[in-house]
């Protein structure tokens, strides 16, 4: 059995409470929290507050195609998540690999990954002279 911590019990207290407080308003749990912006604000407080919650809640939205798509364009809308994501994709072998594969899927794509590595290429050399 894993302890939470006193914020991991508060943010489940919250998260409980405002699910009780939505669930004797109204049987439609999604459609209270549209309505209501204190209960849905109380609600994602809770899940952003506890790592497990929000664990969860990311894998519900990586879950399908629609929402992957919705989860990976605001990532990359924001700045410091978009670089946040493009350095680990750096560090990680196979991710560069599966980049370059995609880029150079068509025809556009492959000239311009030609260039750059005729550009690294001749910035190369130049630095061994």
């Amino acid at each position: 059995m894993k302890l939470m911590s006193g914020n991991g019990r508060k943010a489940g207290g919250a998260l409980l409470a405002a699910l009780a407080l939505v669930a004797g308003c109204s049987g439609d749990i999604a459609g209270e929290m549209g309505r209501n912006v204190q209960v849905r604000d109380r609600v994602m407080g809770a899940i952003a507050a506890d790592s497990s919650l929000s664990g969860e809640m990311t894998a519900r939205l990586l879950g399908s195609d629609r929402q992957r798509l919705r989860v990976v364009e605001t990532v990359l809308a924001d700045d410091r998540s978009a670089q946040y994501v493009i350095a680990r994709i750096g560090r990680n072998p196979q991710a560069v690999d599966y980049v370059l594969q995609t880029a150079a899927s068509d025809s556009s794509g492959r000239e311009h990954l030609m260039a750059l590595l005729k550009g690294m290429q001749i910035a190369m050399k130049s630095a061994k002279k």
